[in-house]
């Protein structure tokens, strides 16, 4: 029997090969198939992370590292809220009409799993009040400037364009329907007018 130091993997690469598959297959997808994916055993996956289901949690919080965290320090930091608003808008914008179909992790995640598990949906709901308050802290600097229309009110405002956002993300996840995004981004722009 062939002895010998098992595999040394990077578990970051590891959790963003596990990203990419999540995000393009969901977390329901099977796991021969993630397992393959990600290029580790059984016992590997649990050994690094514990679960197919800590895996995703954790794939969530990567997410949010590497693809929310820069639309909301721009919104937390920029000198032109409004224009950062619709940058943000454009992020999501261009994640529904990528030609892969993916979408937003967090999207498909509140679409697929939604409150059936208690824990992943308080990650997601936490996620989602993290892009709300930073729209709604970036309109209520543009009401400070003056730069928002009279009688917008910046939460509810807020609230509006984060679903919206998030609505794009899901729709592109039909994929094909490049006119229709584009209609649902310049209809959302409008609401900052």
């Amino acid at each position: 029997m062939p002895s010998g130091r098992p595999p040394n993997y990077d578990r970051s690469e590891v959790l963003d090969r596990a990203l990419d598959f999540f995000w393009a297959h969901g977390y329901k997808a099977g796991l021969t198939d993630l397992l393959r994916s990600v290029g580790v055993g059984r016992q590997t996956l649990y050994n690094l992370f514990g679960s197919k289901r800590a895996l995703f949690i954790e794939v969530i919080h990567r997410y949010r590292e590497k693809h929310l965290a820069a639309i909301l320090a721009h919104l937390a930091e920029g000198n032109d809220p409004l224009g950062e608003v619709r940058k943000a808008l454009h992020f999501f914008e261009q994640l529904a009409v990528d030609k892969r179909s993916r979408g937003c992790l967090v999207a498909n995640a509140i679409v697929e799993v939604g409150a059936e598990d208690e824990e992943i949906a308080a990650l997601l709901r936490e996620t989602l009040g993290l892009l709300e308050s930073a729209v709604r802290d970036a309109l209520k600097r543009a009401r400070d400037r003056g730069e928002l229309a009279p009688g917008r009110e910046p939460r509810a405002l807020a609230r509006a364009l984060s679903n919206a956002m998030i609505g794009m993300a899901v729709t592109g996840r039909l994929g094909g329907g490049r006119g229709a995004l584009r209609d649902i981004y310049q209809g959302t722009l409008q609401m900052l007018r």
